[in-house]
């Protein structure tokens, strides 16, 4: 069971909520469901949207989803908008393909840079 999956998991056990009860809630079959809780089928982009507004999750607990959401995911896709300069596209294509040789160092200094913390 992924992180993800514990997480959801939780959250309906812990509003007493069945698992077909919650699979309509979110429009999904209980089958789906229940293979997004065990780690057999990819999370929806939409489906943490959906478990926050469903249960009314507070800033902490949509920071503790989103943190198991970000560990229980293989694959990650960078959206680009039709406007994006030839230089945006090699830059995350080249990020793409290099991202696991990159040191932990190296990791470290990007994140910073993402979160604005590289001054």
């Amino acid at each position: 069971m992924t992180p993800y999956g514990k997480a959801i998991r939780h959250l309906r056990i812990d509003h007493a909520m069945l698992l077909g009860e919650m699979a309509e809630a979110l429009a999904m079959s209980p089958s789906y469901l229940s293979q997004i809780e065990t780690g057999k089928k990819a999370i929806p982009s939409d489906m943490t949207g959906k478990v926050v507004r469903m249960f009314g999750l507070d800033a902490t607990a949509i920071e503790a989803l989103r943190s198991a959401e970000a560990l229980s995911v293989s694959e990650f896709k960078i959206r680009l908008d039709s406007s994006a300069s030839d230089q945006d596209k090699f830059i995350a294509n080249e990020f793409a393909h290099e991202f696991a040789r990159l040191t932990p160092e190296a990791k470290t200094r990007i994140q910073s840079i993402v979160r604005g913390e590289d001054k």
